[in-house]
């Protein structure tokens, strides 16, 4: 670079958002105008262009970890002196975040020394003249609303284009995307099933249930020359995971969208319900929820005899009185094993009631397992539920641009910025929630549950009956049950509730009073 002593330096800042315009002329555009000014007012524009190229200022990336970032680090080192010109086409350039942090960025780089000159428009910042126009810091923040509303208007056009496909999801196929082992019809109304590469799947799901780890799968299917899905040539652990986690196994497409994740960064996260029967089916419900229910670890460690479990309730009974966990015990070989509260057992505030164990398993398999047939849908209340916290989610995110837009028009206000922390809080917690409960749509469709609840019933029909397999399916179907021995004081019979994993619960009464011992 030639320069003489008295010339100011001026350094160009490029960004745009998009591949497509790294395509087009927006490089060349703003790095043209940025020259032309330098030659105009005797600058000198150094060789060392700053770019953010494809990368999008509506979050602040670039101000975090971009070239933005790297020239402000540059001029706190020392490395670019103070009174130095940044040349930026607009001010949208620096930023699309909300108008507050987009003036805060502007205050800090003209803070360091740099002046900021805007090519569209003229316009140029430092700090004497920010401190001596109040009207400068009206239009930076007018600018900067304009740019965050574009921005945030560009977004909920393209959520609510996406938004209308997904209603349409029923009948209308999203995109040519699609699980790996399937395929995309001519005609975008359906997809066909690539059998060699479903008959993989079905073996992945398999291997599990006769519990093999993913490792072991993965080593399996490497050591038999099975060809994976993707570009690699080798099948990894975290691969088996993703297909043993995936709900388009059984037909079912999870909409998602980009969020941040509170810390500037960018993640998917579930948007909307699961569209059930979207995709061909390639495995079995049942065979899709158990395993669902073994990944969440629903299958506890059980109390054994042996090698038998002896207690169809273990781990899932909890004392009615006080909630604490009802324990098998049995005083002597020949005495009947019975179910008390654990806090009872100890004298630990609970008063000690038990209940015979074989009058709980008559219980469960009376009137050939009856009361299975009571479940709970459970799939509508949860989408009510789901359909709530959106609403809630949506407000909150209304919240927050609202609150967002009154602090850019009214200065540093400490109440409008805690209201706008705390309602960005309850913001990512809605969205948290909401995540967690299509995830849990995705596993509760009706098919699915219907095949939980058919297995559990064939469970207790069995004859002779095997209390370990029907604990293995309680479990996938229940979260707790409700345990209230008999209690002649309170005129109480013994009961049992059952706490389903859809939601809902029902209520079995075992008998009358007898013995409490």
């Amino acid at each position: 670079m030639n320069t003489t002593d008295h010339q100011t330096l001026a350094f160009s800042y490029v960004r745009f958002s998009t591949p497509e315009q790294q395509r087009g002329d927006s490089y060349r555009r703003q790095s043209e105008a940025a020259r032309r000014y330098a030659e105009r007012h005797g600058l000198a524009l150094d060789e060392r262009a700053y770019t953010d190229l494809g990368v999008s200022a509506y979050r602040g990336k670039n101000a975090r970890e971009g070239s933005l970032r790297t020239f402000l680090d540059a001029v706190e080192a020392g490395d670019i002196p103070r009174g130095s010109v940044l040349l930026v086409e607009s001010m949208d350039r620096l930023s699309r975040s909300i108008p507050r942090k987009a003036v805060r960025l502007l205050e800090e780089i003209c803070e360091a020394g740099v002046v900021v000159v805007t090519l569209d428009d003229g316009q140029q910042y430092d700090t004497a003249r920010l401190d001596r126009e109040p009207m400068c810091f009206m239009v930076a923040y007018l600018v900067a609303i304009r740019a965050n509303e574009e921005s945030s208007k560009k977004g909920r056009r393209v959520g609510e284009a996406w938004a209308a496909k997904r209603r349409r999801a029923a009948d209308e196929k999203l995109t040519a995307i699609c699980p790996y082992w399937l395929s995309l019809n001519e005609d975008r109304a359906g997809f066909t099933i690539l059998e060699d590469r479903a008959e993989i799947v079905r073996r992945i799901y398999q291997q599990f249930l006769d519990g093999a780890g993913q490792e072991a799968i993965a080593r399996s299917l490497n050591a038999d020359d099975v060809p994976t899905f993707g570009r690699g040539d080798r099948w990894h652990k975290s691969t088996v995971a993703k297909i043993l986690r995936n709900a388009a196994a059984v037909g079912t497409y999870q909409p998602h969208r980009v969020a941040d994740d509170g810390s500037g960064k960018r993640k998917r996260i579930p948007d909307g319900a699961p569209v059930e029967g979207y995709y061909p089916s390639v495995v079995d419900p049942q065979v899709f929820a158990t395993v669902q229910n073994r990944l969440d670890g629903t299958r506890a460690t059980y109390r054994r005899e042996g090698n038998a479990i002896t207690n169809p309730l273990a781990g899932l009974a909890r004392c009615g009185d006080c909630g604490a966990t009802m324990t098998r015990v049995q005083k002597g070989s020949r005495s009947t094993p019975r179910l008390v509260c654990s806090r009872a057992k100890v004298s630990a505030g609970c008063k000690y009631r038990s209940i015979p164990l074989s009058e709980v398993i008559d219980a469960l398999t009376d009137d050939d397992a009856a009361w299975v047939d009571e479940a709970p849908s459970g799939n509508e209340a949860s989408r009510q539920e789901w359909a709530s916290l959106e609403a809630e989610r949506a407000g909150s995110e209304e919240a927050v641009y609202r609150l967002a837009q009154e602090l850019a028009r009214g200065g540093a206000s400490i109440a409008i910025a805690d209201a706008l922390r705390r309602e960005e809080a309850n913001l990512r917690a809605l969205e948290e929630t909401t995540r967690a409960l299509s995830e849990r749509l995705a596993r509760e469709t009706p098919n699915m549950l219907a095949g939980r609840l058919a297995a559990l019933k064939a469970a207790l029909q069995a004859d002779p009956l095997d209390p370990g397999v029907v604990n293995a399916r309680l479990r996938e179907t229940l979260e707790y049950v409700t345990v209230w021995p008999r209690d002649e004081e309170a005129g109480r019979a013994s009961s049992l509730t059952f706490h389903w994993l859809q939601g809902g619960e029902t209520d079995m009464s075992i008998g009358g009073f007898g013995r409490i011992s």
